[in-house]
């Protein structure tokens, strides 16, 4: 292991949040930003529909409030929902001065802000509030800019092709991180400060509109660390991913947006029948709606219209949509779309207050691998780029010393903290220990296929507790196997690391599951099929630290041996 630098301020990730981070701290703050790809591929760059900001005429961010509490079925932190919908078109205003050229319009009659940005609507929005890019390029326009921005900051290193395999912690406080290079070689960099932003989980299931790199590496490596998880039972399914040549690709809520419909085998409007919101229900009422007509159709699609919509239209508004389907023989705008739900976002994560502090001293998170409760158990559409930024730059001014704007609601969650929550190879304590990995033939993208298997069977969009256990016992064995797989090369020891955090995120989320014995939002048990009003904004801690031991900052009520 080579010798160790230090920095300020240590990012892991560069999607909207880590970048958005990384260019509002101050230009004389040297910071290391961490990627295990290539700088812009992350879940910002695939990110379709935009940006929500109540920006338009008719639209206030009380009325962004009141949508976002309503997806979040009971269990948002109104506090942080107030933050996010309060201080969105300052950070939208932010995102424009990096040079983000959201889409505009001369012409009257159409949805669009006073001075002239076009707005989408999106599933469960009252208003037209989302901004976007590009027509459905919202976040490679946002990932274009902002890199174009910090290539131009001599402060900022980047670290590409980089995999952090655990945080650096000394005397209880997170000292920064131990990353492989490309040639697989160890070293570790020291940071005042060092911030989780690098993503969900979505690679735990069969089915993800995520890219490959979204392993939960970031989760594992909280809990590894004694961090607090929370919520990983909420694991929102995107309710149209087009099913084309056995792989998959997100069709944006947007779509349905503009007044695309939802069709069955038999060519009924189906979603009258489940909603009167119809095709605008919330994500995870629409995702149930579609695999119900699949179980009762005994097929493995239904089917999005757009038909009834103006072609020409259509093509120009989604063009890398559109593009998509043409490569798969598929007319966007002129045939009937083959879609399924699939994983997309993890509401849940590590457990962070509003300005993105862990319940580990120097260890910071932010985006899609925080919970700031800001989601609830279903998060609104476009509210997750819009969460990163948000965010992003309230840890940025806190690590520089800004004043930060606190939300005026007090904060509306209770935590109860479930204890040793995770037994799959005998004892409690086992989720902790390292894997030693020693000659055997067993293939680590088998152990990955089959585990994203039962992840899907047993853990997606309805379950129950034979289901869940079941995968439990599973997971075991597939851990059993992977400490006898031996990873000598770089690139499959990174895989086999990755393939740890995934086995280990995912018994995590099976013991958030099986603790929360309701229905509500994207957690839907079969066994416990309505929603049980006393869990009304009380939140589920997974901790390897003692309930007492918890951060001071989270002091509302902690409730042990939940």
């Amino acid at each position: 292991m080579g010798s160790s630098q230090t920095y300020d301020v240590a990012i892991i990730g560069a999607g909207i949040a880590g970048l958005s981070l990384a260019l509002r701290l101050p230009v004389s703050a040297r910071v290391a930003l961490f990627t295990k790809g290539q700088l812009g591929e992350s879940n910002t760059r695939y990110a379709q529909g935009g940006v929500a900001v109540a920006l338009g005429a008719d639209d206030a961010p009380e009325l962004h409030f009141q949508d976002t509490i309503a997806a979040g079925a009971g269990l948002c932190n109104e506090a942080a929902v107030r933050i996010l919908v309060e201080q969105a078109p300052a950070a939208a205003q932010w995102l424009m001065q990096f040079g983000v050229n959201f889409d505009r319009t001369q012409s009257a009659g159409v949805h669009a802000t006073p001075d002239g940005f076009l707005l989408g609507r999106e599933a469960a929005h009252g208003r037209w509030r989302v901004l976007h890019a590009g027509g459905d390029a919202t976040g490679a326009e946002i990932e274009r800019a902002l890199i174009a921005a910090l290539r131009q900051r001599s402060s900022i290193t980047v670290y590409e092709d980089t995999f952090v395999s655990e945080l650096a912690m000394q005397d209880g406080r997170c000292s920064g991180v131990t990353a492989l290079d490309r040639a697989g070689q160890a070293f570790t960099i020291l940071a005042r400060a060092t911030v989780l932003a690098s993503g969900g989980a979505g690679g735990l299931w069969l089915h993800t509109s995520n890219p490959a790199g979204a392993t939960a590496d970031g989760l594992a490596q909280a809990w590894q660390a004694g961090a607090a998880l929370t919520d990983l039972e909420f694991m929102q399914f995107h309710p149209t991913v087009l099913v084309a040549d056995g792989v998959s690709h997100l069709i944006s809520e947007a779509v349905r947006g503009e007044g695309a419909y939802l069709r069955n085998h038999a060519g009924e409007r189906f979603m009258l029948r489940y909603d009167p919101r119809a095709e605008l229900a919330p994500r995870d009422v629409v995702a149930r709606a579609i695999l119900s007509e699949m179980i009762a159709e005994a097929t493995d699609c239904q089917y999005l219209d757009l038909r009834h919509l103006a072609a020409e239209q259509m093509h120009a508004r989604f063009p890398t949509i559109s593009a998509i389907c043409r490569a798969h023989g598929l007319d966007f705008a002129g045939d009937l779309l083959p879609v399924a739900p699939a994983a997309h976002y993890c509401m849940g994560g590590v457990l962070v207050d509003d300005r993105g502090r862990t319940t580990i001293d120097g260890l910071y998170a932010v985006g899609e691998v925080a919970c700031t409760g800001v989601h609830g158990a279903n998060r609104l559409a476009s509210n997750s780029l819009l969460e990163g930024l948000v965010f992003g730059l309230r840890v940025a001014d806190l690590l520089a010393g800004r004043t930060i704007p606190a939300s005026p609601t007090a904060s509306s969650a209770t935590y109860a903290y479930i204890e040793s929550p995770v037994n799959i190879d005998g004892d409690a304590g086992a989720i902790n220990r390292p894997l030693c990995k020693v000659d055997g033939s067993d293939s680590i993208a088998a152990i990955q296929s089959e585990l994203r298997r039962v992840m899907w069977r047993h853990v997606s969009l309805v379950r129950d507790r034979d289901g869940l256990l079941a995968a439990q016992r599973k997971l075991a064995a597939l851990r059993r196997q992977l400490a006898a797989v031996k990873a000598d090369e770089p690139a499959s020891l990174v895989s086999w690391q990755e393939t740890s955090n995934m086995l280990h995120v995912a018994a995590l989320v099976i013991a958030a599951a099986l603790r929360r014995r309701e229905s509500r939002g994207s957690h839907w048990r079969a066994d416990y099929s309505s929603l049980d009003e006393t869990l009304n904004g009380r939140h589920f801690v997974l901790s390897s630290q003692k309930a007492a031991e918890l951060s001071e900052l989270f002091k509302q009520e902690v409730i042990a041996h939940a």
